[in-house]
């Protein structure tokens, strides 16, 4: 196949103005934990940036429908279309999930399938999904060393709940009124961009704290 037809099997890859590299991503509406907590005052949630903005316009709704339509149609041709993707286009850097999060075990499972197979690039998946990772570390263990899973908090100012159920996976954190808990993202002193820093998808950072927006 050729890269078009790559990128048209799995919906289409997202490019961020933030993100040194591409992403994978479906609507924010989606979310199992996050549309709850987007109800929740407090939350990083609150207020969700996936669903105002740029990714507000029907032509983005769309490409995320697309995506999640995709992957549900086909979870293992989706898989090695993704995997193949990412080799054919020597892709070092990967993000899952700018918008929206995980949806199954199937999907995580999907994944760390995707990382196996591209074995040069290094994956994060930020997810608020606990239930699903710690579902994946009792069938499997370890995730593979160059996919980050990093656990997202629930609560700003606060560290995520339950990390010692799931193995002490790297998390994130979102401080608004307190001082930054852990490695500071440093992207709003540098336009609101990663720049050169990879703190994200570094295992050997164990949390990195973002700032609330």
């Amino acid at each position: 196949m050729k890269i078009s037809e790559l990128e048209e099997a799995v919906g289409g890859l997202s490019k961020t103005s933030k993100m040194p590299c591409p992403s994978w991503s479906i609507s924010a509406r989606h979310c199992k934990v996050g549309s709850k907590l987007a109800q929740v005052a407090g939350t990083i949630c609150e207020g969700c940036y996936a669903l105002k903005g740029m990714y507000a316009f029907q032509d983005v709704q769309d490409a995320l429908e697309r995506r999640f339509a995709c992957f549900s149609a086909d979870p293992h041709g989706w898989t090695l279309n993704m995997a193949e993707l990412i080799i054919r286009k020597k892709l070092t850097f990967f993000r899952w999930f700018d918008s929206g999060d995980l949806q199954s075990l199937e999907m995580l499972e999907a994944i760390v399938k995707v990382a196996k197979l591209a074995k040069r690039c290094s994956f994060w998946l930020p997810t608020k999904e606990i239930i699903i990772v710690s579902q994946w570390l009792k069938l499997h263990g370890d995730f593979p060393s160059n996919l980050t899973v990093r656990i997202s908090a629930y609560m700003r100012d606060k560290m995520p709940p339950n990390r010692e159920a799931i193995g002490q996976l790297p998390c994130s954190t979102v401080t608004d009124q307190a001082a930054p808990i852990g490695y500071p993202c440093p992207s709003k002193d540098q336009g609101n961009k990663c720049g050169d820093c990879r703190a994200c998808w570094d295992k050997d950072v164990p949390v990195v704290s973002y700032f609330w927006h």
